[in-house]
């Protein structure tokens, strides 16, 4: 038996563990750290087993290359979004196959991820990166909007993410986001304010490899709006690969993509199909945060997360022999769960009540059982996503309705 390639994944949190559990045999695995500290929400869904070694990146970059190097990794991946920058710089330093550096910022920067964009001639919304309130006021008039987005430039999971329609609310929203420590763990010290889009919510998340892009799922997004505004997901549904709006939609992402300079790996792109046409509300290089590999095997008969480690296979034919867009064997819905109140999450009731429904397919908590619950504010702050997969859209409609029913009571 000849030895395992080393494969290596930098911050492999959250979704990050989900690369790391499909990676892990096939390969023996090495894991880069981005950054020193991690938020306590993701620092522990690394599967430290998995791992033959754990390295720091910003404590010894030159020493982290060389060690690296010295295991002839086949490939450096972003396991999650924390680690995209890094996972560039690294792979360009070895000589692997990976996305150009000079365009990390714009991959990661919300308000350099539009000027890009707009100067390869992308639709994207109006927007002003600022660090005073005024400025931020002051655009808004001049631009003649009566709705705009108020988020960090720097984020992740809808964190900070408010929709304004007067001064006072740009105001309260910019206090509250500015000099703030971000989900990213870093420090917002400047706040975008974009347009607000109208038109339906869309979630495209796609694979690359030599600048070929391939489209394994893409779904129609629902969100609620809470009392004070802010907008949080419902769920999404799964889109027939025939369904007109993406002859319109995934051309566009392919632009979002190839202008990003996404060639090699992984994306999750989320727009907005306006009346002018889509809309790019943001791209991440990196795997979808509710990535669900036996879901979308039984969906769609293949997933974001192997067709990502594809993209750096030697052929690759497993890849390169799919059609660009993917197929749909079942109808899908993903579902998040929404908190009213803080009481203890009873996670077992929930599980008991939908594990015998025929669309049932999943169900995971984003905290413990009996863990107190916060109140539904953001992606972050939902206490769990439900998977619900079958070929009667019927069955997934109940399956919904149960669902939302038992949430009103317990949570």
């Amino acid at each position: 038996m000849t030895p395992r390639s080393v494969l290596v994944l930098v911050d492999a949190f959250s979704t990050g563990a989900l690369l790391a559990r499909h990676a892990a045999d096939r390969y023996r695995l090495l894991h880069v750290r981005s950054r020193q500290d991690m938020p306590a929400a993701f620092a522990g869904s690394l599967p430290r087993e998995l791992f033959e070694d754990d390295l720091t990146y910003p404590d010894d970059v030159d020493g982290v290359v060389r060690r690296v190097a010295r295991r002839a990794p086949v490939a450096v991946i972003a396991a999650s979004e924390f680690g995209v920058e890094v996972a560039d710089e690294l792979a360009n330093a070895l000589g692997l196959r990976g996305n150009d550096p000079a365009l990390s910022t714009a991959r990661r920067d919300k308000a350099r991820m539009m000027e890009v964009l707009r100067a390869r001639g992308v639709r994207t919304p109006r927007q002003l990166r600022g660090t005073r309130v005024a400025e931020l006021v002051a655009w808004r008039r001049a631009e003649g909007l009566a709705r705009v987005v108020v988020k960090p430039v720097d984020s992740a999971g809808s964190d900070d993410v408010y929709t304004c329609d007067t001064d006072e609310e740009i105001a309260a929203a910019f206090d509250t986001t500015m000099g703030k420590r971000n989900l990213m763990m870093r420090t917002n010290d400047a706040v975008l304010v974009q347009e607000h889009l109208c038109g339906e919510e869309f979630v495209v998340n796609s694979v690359s490899r030599d600048g070929r892009h391939w489209f394994t799922d893409a779904w129609v997004s629902r969100k609620a709006v809470l009392a004070d505004k802010r907008a949080i997901y419902d769920h999404e549904d799964l889109l027939p690969p025939d369904d007109p709006d993406l002859d319109v939609i995934l051309p566009y992402v392919a632009d979002v993509l190839d202008a990003l300079g996404i060639r090699e790996g992984p994306a999750h792109t989320e727009l907005v199909l306006t009346a002018d046409g889509p809309c790019l509300l943001e791209t991440a290089a990196r795997v979808s945060g509710l990535a669900n590999p036996p879901a979308l095997d039984r969906a769609t008969g293949a997933d974001q997360v192997g067709l990502t480690l594809e993209c750096y296979a030697p052929d690759a034919t497993a890849l390169t022999s799919r059609r660009s867009r993917y197929p749909r064997l079942a109808a899908a819905r993903c579902v998040n769960l929404i908190a009213r109140r803080e009481v203890p999450l009873p996670s077992a009731v929930f599980r008991a009540a939908l594990t015998e429904l025929p669309a049932f397919e999943s169900l995971r908590f984003r905290i413990a059982d009996g863990a107190r619950t916060r109140r539904t504010v953001d992606l972050n702050s939902s206490p769990g996503v439900a998977f619900f997969v079958h070929r009667d859209q019927g069955e997934i409609d109940k399956a919904y309705e149960l669902l939302r029913g038992l949430e009103h009571e317990l949570l």
